[in-house]
């Protein structure tokens, strides 16, 4: 990468600033650990939660299998970070120089827009599903620096293990009905 360009993502001489790479990675895992939450609540809160007559809750099987669903789901995660997050970001940066405001305000407006492209897709939950994801990912990776994988890495831990320990004492106490 030339000089110009690691200026332009507010790299220094140690190498520690923001990277083409490090925001890839950023948006990768923020976009997972979206996913790990959206598992969750659909688990608690959808028809997932009840087995089939005659169907066990858990197999072995699921188990030894959702390493492996992980590892497929980081491929569309890397697809729409490279194909919207990281230009979202770059681009929303860009408007500012040209045009003034604050590039979170522009980042917001472009991620609402891509969301509103799945508008006929996914109708209007979904679309609103895919603009807060989109808008969150985008959010996230604007900070990517280094060290900040690792922190983004156990705060979004904490944050899926709490809404799964949430989950799971509501469906147990009865708070949340299925």
């Amino acid at each position: 990468m030339g000089g110009r360009e690691e200026r332009e993502l507010g790299s220094n001489e140690c190498g520690e600033g923001r990277t083409y790479g490090r925001m890839l990675w950023a948006s990768v895992l923020a976009l997972a650990l979206e996913g790990a939450i959206a598992l969750i609540l659909l688990v608690v809160f959808g028809d997932a939660g009840q087995p089939e007559p005659g169907e066990e809750r858990l197999s072995a099987l699921t188990l030894l299998a959702l390493p492996f669903l992980a590892v497929v789901g980081l491929l569309p995660a890397f697809a729409v970070s490279a194909a919207l997050v990281l230009p979202i970001v770059l681009l929303g940066e860009a408007l500012t120089r040209r045009w003034g405001g604050r590039p979170t305000g522009w980042q917001l407006l472009l991620s609402t827009a891509a969301g509103a492209l799945l508008w006929p897709l996914a109708g209007g939950p979904g679309w609103l599903v895919a603009t807060v994801c989109l808008a969150v990912a985008v959010l996230v990776t604007r900070h990517a620096r280094r060290g900040y994988f690792v922190a983004l890495l156990v705060w979004g831990t904490v944050a899926v293990l709490t809404v799964f320990l949430l989950g799971g004492a509501g469906l147990h106490a009865g708070v949340i009905d299925v």
